[in-house]
């Protein structure tokens, strides 16, 4: 997993590096306004003398105390911390963004939130903690180049990254908090009921707790009645050949399978599923999911109205 990430996030750097501006004569002014260099210039391509309007904004930027030198120019120190902070922010940024969206996504259409690895929980806090880091920063030293935050395209949509940046990191922390404290309660609960030999009623839900990874025990459910196949060589690591994974309902997945039913007559069934209280509920982090979700499609609108 660790490949993976390190793979992603030198992708994204790379993808950054080979992304060349167009040549004009102050791009972040047009990029960051939202308005072409003509609009200031009197060169349609930018550079030498300005219209009215860009004596404007040329005092404007005066008038509000923007450290800046009489051309307008930016030092070459404070590019380069720019650029590095670019880079870190928005590989980490695309690691959480995108890991949140394949990790909780298709749990939009269900009852409750999938529950990810162990390992994932790493990746979501290194990349929540590098964004939440370097995105300040990069505010401080791109705020130096635009009139105001309340005054821009850029600050406009600056105000709205942030904003669905904050509601991405709600859903986050909630989700995990969920997953790793009143879920993991819940799993130690149940082990003890198993190791009791006592007979388990299980919902959905609580069956998605034994999947057989990170040292958990693997339950399996066929025809409404639930079995510990933890210790069976067939599933070690939670996963059947053929693709079944442990804290599922196999009823229906016999059907391409080369033997039935029978081999669970050989297993003892340590429990039973149950239908849930509230049939049709979604799952007490449904909003948070939704939230999520939402926020990083905000985001990546942001990021593309930006580029353009």
């Amino acid at each position: 997993m660790k490949t993976r990430l390190l793979t992603l996030v030198l992708l994204a750097a790379v993808f950054l590096l080979c992304q060349a501006p167009k040549v004009q004569a102050r791009p972040e002014f047009a990029r960051f306004t939202g308005n072409p260099c003509s609009a200031c210039h009197i060169s349609p391509q930018g550079g030498g003398p300005l219209k009215p309007e860009g004596e404007q904004f040329r005092k404007s930027l005066k008038d509000l105390d923007i450290p800046m030198d009489p051309k307008l120019r930016v030092s070459t120190r404070l590019r380069l911390l720019h650029f590095a902070l670019y880079l870190l922010h928005i590989p980490f940024g695309v690691a959480w963004a995108g890991l949140f969206l394949y990790t909780f996504g298709p749990a939009l259409g269900k009852r409750g939130p999938v529950l990810p690895a162990a390992v994932y929980f790493r990746q979501f806090v290194y990349g929540a903690a590098v964004v939440l880091v370097t995105g300040p920063l990069l505010v401080v030293t791109r705020m130096k180049m635009v009139p105001g935050l309340f005054t821009t395209r850029f600050g406009f949509l600056l105000l709205i990254k942030i904003t669905a940046v904050l509601a991405l990191l709600v859903s986050t922390v909630s989700l995990l908090w969920h997953i790793k404290v009143v879920l993991a309660r819940r799993y130690k609960r149940l082990v003890k009921s198993l190791d009791s030999a006592a007979y388990l009623e299980l919902t959905p839900e609580d069956l998605l707790l034994f999947t057989g990874r990170e040292k958990r025990r693997a339950l399996v459910a066929v025809d409404g009645k639930v079995y510990d196949v933890t210790d069976r060589n067939l599933w070690r690591g939670g996963i059947h050949p053929g693709g079944h994974h442990a804290g599922r309902d196999l009823t229906d997945a016999f059907g391409g399978a080369p033997h039935g039913r029978e081999v669970f007559e050989r297993v003892t069934p340590v429990g039973r599923v149950i239908a849930p209280d509230k049939p049709g509920r979604k799952g007490p982090m449904s909003w948070a999911v939704r939230l999520g979700v939402a926020a990083c499609v905000v985001i990546l609108v942001v990021v593309g109205l930006w580029r353009w």
